[in-house]
């Protein structure tokens, strides 16, 4: 049975896709941006160092000393204006604020800007003026300038991440194709190959591959079922034989020896048989090569059929079966294949003959609840069981000293999957609980395989 599998959102290639162009993407912005920011912040400090030169210069070609005539300064506007002659400093006009009226070495950089300008005069002095304007307006818009591109990057980090997921959803459309395809392609069924695009890229190189891969594969599986048929009947037909001859010999044989080698070879052949016919069954379940042939099947009446067939293995270990019906008259109908059933309820029950204790009791409890039928078997086990969930693992064995390869719980459980009954197991020492849930209404949802020919 195929189940899909699904993987986190962050796990996926689209994610990985959308992540890797979003993170190159960004990359390159920030190196862009980080160029852009360096030129537009100089054009910001050339822009208002050009104006603390005109303001300068504008108030310095104002300013007569005789007669004295100063310009009066703007609002936010601050000059300190010196004049020069004859080693003779006069201060002609100062407004500067005190933090930077001691030295112009001690303006904060980051609040203020002010330029130094001089003008000689015909009368062979100068006019020296020291031009302050608060930065404010300044580093307000570089800082605007560091929000826009502050939130630029990641906004931007996030429109490429989408777009390269999504387009990376589109690129990989055709690999999605591919996967689905393969998800239907079945042993069972005839291998379709996959339709090669007709752009001769990375992906029609895949698809070829896959193709190949996928013919050798339906050749294989050929191969394999005619090996099953084969095998199938080249080792049951003699094996058939042989035991059929024992038995003969059996009965017309009556010294005590002979009839004891005769039937030590018959529970040998009988166990070679349930060997192979285990094996043959694994592989069919393996390559989902089991063909179901469903019709309606009384539970009670199919165990009572193999309770008498497993009544003297019992007998040996001193063991007893005890049914039980709830309602006693339910109706226990099921929709089901019965050579899988029977299976399935032989190899439970031989597990627990073989593995309950001597002298126990096997009990059988078959219960109707609406349109559910369950079947339990409990026996106490003889051994202790450490892992209960190991047991459905394909060559595990309960009791390493016991015959068999451990296929039988296995089994079970792959059939019970198959004809669309739940199967679990519980132990609590000792006694070791299988239960089996069957829906009374037709679950054949499940498909049957065409038998090959």
């Amino acid at each position: 049975m195929k189940t899909l599998i699904s993987y986190p959102f962050y796990t996926s290639l689209r994610f990985r896709f959308g992540l890797i162009f979003g993170f190159v993407f960004l990359c390159f912005l920030l190196a862009t941006g980080l160029v852009l920011y360096s030129n537009v912040k100089g054009q910001f400090e050339k822009s208002f160092a050009a104006r603390l030169q005109t303001q300068g210069n504008l108030i310095l070609q104002e300013t007569e000393i005789n007669p004295l005539t100063i310009p009066l300064p703007a609002s936010a506007e601050y000059f300190r204006l010196i004049y020069d002659a004859r080693n003779r400093h006069d201060t002609l006009f100062n407004n500067l604020p005190g933090s930077l009226n001691k030295s112009v070495d001690h303006t904060e950089p980051l609040l203020w800007r002010s330029v130094k300008l001089n003008r000689i005069l015909e009368t062979g002095g100068s006019i020296q003026i020291l031009y302050v304007l608060p930065a404010t307006e300044l580093i307000r818009d570089i800082q605007r300038l560091q929000v826009i591109l502050f939130l630029y990057f990641p906004l931007s980090f996030l429109a490429a991440f989408v777009v390269g997921y999504f387009l990376s959803g589109f690129l990989m459309r055709p690999i999605e194709n591919i996967v689905k395809k393969a998800n239907d392609i079945s042993l069972q069924n005839q291998i379709d190959l996959l339709e090669i695009p007709p752009v001769k890229d990375e992906l029609h190189k895949l698809t070829g591959s896959l193709n190949q891969m996928l013919g050798r594969i339906q050749k294989q599986a050929q191969q394999q079922n005619a090996f099953f048929a084969s095998a199938s009947h080249e080792l049951r037909t003699p094996l058939s034989v042989m035991l059929t001859e024992l038995q003969t010999l059996q009965s017309d044989v009556h010294q005590t020896e002979v009839k004891s080698v005769i039937k030590n070879q018959i529970t040998e052949v009988q166990r070679l048989n349930k060997i192979i016919n285990d094996f043959l069954l694994m592989s069919q379940l393996k390559s989902d090569m089991l063909v179901l042939n469903k019709s309606e099947v009384h539970l009670p009446e199919i165990t009572i059929e193999i309770l008498e067939r497993l009544t003297a293995k019992a007998q040996l270990k001193h063991q007893t079966f005890k049914i039980e019906l709830i309602p006693e008259d339910g109706e226990f109908e099921i929709h089901t294949d019965r050579s899988h059933l029977m299976t399935i309820l032989l190899n439970l029950l031989e597990n627990a003959i073989k593995h309950g204790q001597p002298e126990s009791i096997i009990r059988i409890r078959i219960t109707e609840i609406s349109d559910k039928i369950s079947f339990i078997i409990q026996n106490p086990s003889q051994s202790e069981i450490n892992d209960i969930t190991m047991l459905t693992n394909e060559f595990r064995k309960q009791d390493l000293g016991s015959d068999g390869f451990g296929l039988g719980l296995w089994i079970v459980s792959r059939l019970a999957e198959t004809i669309g009954a739940a199967f679990e197991m519980r132990y609590a020492q000792p006694d070791f609980t299988v239960k089996l849930l069957f829906i009374k209404k037709d679950f054949s949802a499940k498909r049957e395989p065409v038998i090959p020919n």
